[in-house]
This record gives C-alpha cells, structure tokens and sequence, in this order.
C-alpha cells in the first residue's frame, strides 16, 4: 500500500503499492522521488511518523518519514521552528555512529513542510513487550541499565550536547535482528519544538515519565536519567507512574506495587536515586549510574536464577588492574615463537572506471600479495593464524576533508609502531570455543567471527590464550590496529577512497566467514566491515595527547572503551580505517567482536 502523506487528504490509504499520485487528492506519493510511505506509524501534536520504503535503493530498504507540522498563526514562531528544525536534524546526522540510535538518512523540505527520514528499527517496544510478556524482573532491568546508560552519555557527550527529553517505555525498541535495545524517538520536530518552546514554559516531554525540573522547562542531563529511572519502576511494576508516587507522603512508594517480584536492596537504593524529585540527590550522570551498578552489581544474585550480567562483573573481578596492564604492555618478555612460514593471498583496489555512457562505476582490481606468518595450533584441529606486522611509521587519524569523519578522528599525528603479530582474521568462534569452553554468538558458525562479547571477555581470552602457549597475546591498542589496517595506504580505505560489497560485509543482514573478501597488503582480512573489533585503549575524545610509540592509551577517568573497523551492520563511513566508536567494556552485542595481537620475543 501507499499511504498519501498530504495532511489534507480525506482517504490517505485507498492506494496500491504501485500508485504515483494519490487517487483521492492527487498529491505525489513519492518524497524526493525516493521515499514512498507505506503506513501510519504514529501521530502528535508536533507530526506524523510513517513507515516508508527507499524505492531508489535496489535493496529497497525500510526507512521512517517524520513528517513535521507546527502550525501557528505568529509567523515569526512558524519561522523560529523551521529554523530550529533544520538546526536540529544536523545534530541529528552525528549521531548515527552509535548503533544504538537510529540513522538519520535526509532532511529536506518540500514547499514549505519539513521531513526528515530515518532508518527504521524491525522490532516491538518495551511498551508492547511489558503488556505481551508481563513485567520485568530485576535482571532484566539491570541489563535494560546497562544497556541505555552508555547511550545516554552517548548523547550527554555531544558538541552541543543532546538531552533525549522523551525517555518511556515506548521510545525503547528492543530490535529483533539481535534484541539489542535502540533508543528512538529523536524526531527533528519534536526536538526543534522542545528547544522552543521550553522557553515558553509549555511541558515537554511524556508526563508520566517527565523530570520535575523538566516541567519548569530547564531540562538536564538528569532529566534523562530520571525518565529511565522512571521507567524501569514502570517494568517493574506494570503500574503507572502517576500511581506509584504517593502524594500524601511526597515519595516514591513502587515497592509497593511489586508483585512476587523480588528486586534487591543495591538495586533498589540505585534506582531511588535516579528519580529522586530533588535534581540535587539525583545521579548528575550516566557514568555515575554505571559506576553504582558496577560497585553493588555482585549482590543482585537471586538462587536459582542465573543472571547474564553477573557474568561480566564475576570476570572483570578476576581481572586485576595488574594483569590488565600487562595486557596492554609491549613488549614482553616471551619466548618461542614458532618459525614464520611464506603464505600467498589476494587483495584488491576499488578504481573508478568510465562506462560507454560515460558514467562512473567502480571496478574492483585484483592482484596478489606475499607476508609471513605463524601457526598457533589448538586443540582438535582448530589453530589461530598470526601475520607478521613490520614495524613503521604512519599517520593515525583522518584528514579534514575525509567524508564521514569527525574531531574524534584528529589531529592526525605520526605515530612510530615496532613490529608485532596479529591474527589475520578476527577470532572465529571455533578459535574462541577452544579456548573459552562455551560460543556466545548469535550468527553461529564455526569460521565466522565470535561476536555478543564484551572487552572483558576478550581479555579474559587472551589471558587463557596466553597460559596456553607461554605466549604473550593481548589485543591491539588503537594505533597497531590502524597501522595494521592502513597497510601502507592513506585512503578512507585500505582498497581506496570508497567501499562496495565486492570487497567487504556492511549494511547486511548478518556476519560472513572470515577471509570472505580479499585481504589487505599486509594479508590480514576483514578489517573493514563484518565485525566490530574491542583495542586496548580507553575511550578520549579526540588525539590530543595521544601517545607517538603505539602503545595503549589510558584514562582512569572514562572507563570507555573503543572499538574499530565498523561491522556488518555499519555504515560505509564507520568503516573506514580512522573510524572508532566505544562502549562501556562490559557491554555485549552481535557487532563487538575482536582479534589478538603477539608480542615479540
């Protein structure tokens, strides 16, 4: 079906799929001759939401159209929100680096009405799923915390910063590709509204769900925090916030309403925190919320109940602030390292080549290549090829002009890198099982890349893989990583300035074996694309300070870490070899995955 968008159409769905014009009113069904809307997703005071379809992609994508709609006799108020529609939705393109928040694709505006379109998120909100499924235990909620707090501080770190507003259980997509929770709702409309009209004094925001402070039209980062405090005593209790706040008493009373549902005194004190009414006992930042989690998460062990959680703080427990240093130390003292063996392999450059009509198309251009490497054998069968890396000097980070990077990605600085070993692709998850005893994966497949695991899990491999061998293996710091990637090159990419899928897996639908897509100079694969690789370094937001030896960077005060060469499901420019993300280094999806790194004797 094509649903007509025309807030003026008196029978928006009485068109086929394949209609250019409405049949009703005659308006175009097509938005920049591109987005064709299917149906009615939502509507507000502010707008419309539809699903849509790309119809220009020959994949034909799902997107979201919101369309924006203040209407206003004061032409200057109209103005003032056009103008801060558009000054929005720019903000709104940066944000599309945290697989967590949806992607924003166009913003335009057609005589007059402001659209802007978004990748759509395939799954049931955590609205649906409480009233479906019943109300949240506390191991749930803990992992819903866990989850949200990075993106909060996510947005809470941005230049300007963003303050969601709207944080409810309906702004909550659990995604069903790999149930990972992705926060919605950062329409342009409605954030070029709130920006206006908080300073008229009207509430902004869901009310049940609102800050005080936000009422008064003075929202703060603890705004945010209140609301999804607000809203896990919600899941808790599947009881509306108006009735679990006890006016008579001015406080909380939501213990009351839980129902054979045990929540723990830790997590308890933690979330009367996070909606305490007075801004000033409140938590002043995601981080802040993270770090009490992490200090009482131990005691929210119920018997019976195993909670996945707990799994990651029982193993950073073991991992001591020692041992992980002398992860990320080099070199190391170890010996052995087994005879270096000549191997063969294929790479390739993308070129742009003139058609007989004279347009562009990209050819790929193969030729083959020669390193050296190791074998480390494992138990039945399974063995880890580590690749020769020469030492060398580069430029780590993106020049100005790249397309798609950021000031995260500069200053580009030389940085010198002694030689090491690296796996040539990311650990498989027959490599992982053999050394771990257990595949966390959700693409399942022996030669596909081990994924849904967390920075300390890829530690706590590597301690084992060292054990194992008397070898000293790790993961790379940043720099190696993007020197390994570079092989030599100064391009977005290690294959040129742009990217295809002959060449790598992004914007799929799920991972691919490694060393599906030819290697890079230095005969290493998959390191654009396919999966999300953990390094040793804390998260800094820009290089300023960045050490020139290629060693890891650290930083007590972010416990952040970052992640490097874009996945399957990314975005060309998230891919390149500058590119970096971070995530909180307990926090576990189907993008994170990693390779190691060899110390030299």
């Amino acid at each position: 079906m094509s649903y007509c968008i025309n807030p003026l159409c008196p029978a928006p769905t009485k068109n086929s799929h394949d209609t250019n014009f409405c049949l009703a009113c005659g308006a175009r069904l097509f938005l920049k001759d591109r987005y064709r809307a299917q149906k009615l997703l939502g509507q507000g005071g502010f707008g419309k939401t539809f699903k849509a379809v790309d119809e220009y992609q020959s994949n034909q994508p799902l997107c979201v159209i919101k369309q924006f709609a203040f209407n206003s006799d004061n032409a200057k108020i109209r103005q003032t929100a056009l103008d801060l529609f558009y000054e929005e939705a720019k903000h709104l393109e940066t944000l599309g680096k945290h697989a967590q928040i949806p992607e924003l694709f166009a913003y335009f505006d057609i005589k007059g009405q402001p659209y802007l379109v978004q990748q759509f998120i395939d799954g049931q909100d955590l609205q649906q799923e409480v009233v479906r499924e019943g109300a949240f235990n506390q191991h749930q909620v803990r992992e819903l915390l866990l989850s949200l707090l990075p993106v909060l501080d996510f947005l809470h770190h941005q230049s300007p910063p963003i303050i969601h507003r709207d944080i409810k259980p309906a702004n909550i997509i659990r995604r069903q590709s790999d149930r990972v929770l992705v926060l919605v709702d950062f329409g342009a409309a409605k954030q070029a509204t709130q920006t206006m009209l908080a300073k008229t004094g009207t509430v902004i925001g869901s009310p049940e769900y609102v800050a005080p402070e936000q009422v008064r039209g003075k929202p703060a980062f603890a705004s945010d925090i209140y609301s999804l405090g607000v809203t896990c005593i919600y899941l808790l209790t599947q009881v509306s916030p108006f009735d679990l706040f006890d006016l008579s008493q001015d406080a909380w009373a939501w213990r009351d309403y839980l129902v054979d549902n045990i929540v723990d005194e830790s997590l308890g004190k933690i979330l009367d925190k996070m909606i305490a009414n007075a801004l000033s006992q409140r938590y002043q930042s995601a981080s802040d919320v993270l770090v009490a989690l992490g200090t009482h998460r131990a005691a929210a062990k119920v018997a019976g109940v195993r909670e996945p959680v707990a799994v990651n703080i029982d193993r950073q427990a073991k991992i001591s602030p020692e041992s992980i240093a002398r992860q990320q130390s080099q070199p190391h003292d170890r010996i052995n390292i087994p005879e270096l063996q000549p191997f063969g392999f294929e790479t390739a450059r993308l070129v742009s080549s003139k058609t007989l009509w004279g347009s562009n198309k990209l050819i790929v251009k193969k030729s083959s290549g020669q390193a050296n490497r190791f074998f480390e054998e494992l138990s039945g069968g399974v063995r880890l090829q580590m690749v020769n890396i020469p030492a060398g000097t580069f430029m780590m980070g993106a020049p100005e002009l790249e397309d798609g990077s950021s000031a995260a990605q500069r200053p580009q600085h030389r940085v010198n890198i002694p030689s090491f070993y690296m796996g040539k692709s990311p650990v498989t998850q027959a490599q992982y099982e053999m050394v771990m005893g257990s595949n966390p994966a959700y693409f399942q497949g022996g030669d596909r890349p081990v994924e849904t695991v967390s920075w300390h899990d890829a530690i706590e491999f590597c301690q084992k893989l060292s054990q194992l061998t008397a070898r000293h293996y790790r993961l790379p710091t940043e720099a190696e990583w993007e020197f390994a990637c570079r092989a030599g090159t100064t391009t977005a990419f290690y294959f040129g300035e742009t990217i295809s899928l002959e060449v790598a897996n992004y914007r799929s639908e799920e991972t691919t074996l490694v060393g599906s897509f030819p290697a890079n100079g230095y005969g290493l694969d998959d390191m654009h694309g396919n999966i999300l690789e953990w390094c040793a370094d804390n998260y800094h937001g820009s290089y300023i300070g960045a050490p020139a030896d290629g060693s890891a960077w650290a930083n007590e005060a972010n416990p952040t870490r970052v992640l490097r060469g874009g996945s399957w499901y990314s975005k060309p420019s998230y891919c390149r070899s500058a590119a970096r993300i971070y995530y909180q280094p307990n926090h576990r999806c189907s993008y994170f995955g990693f390779r190691v790194v060899c110390d030299r004797s």
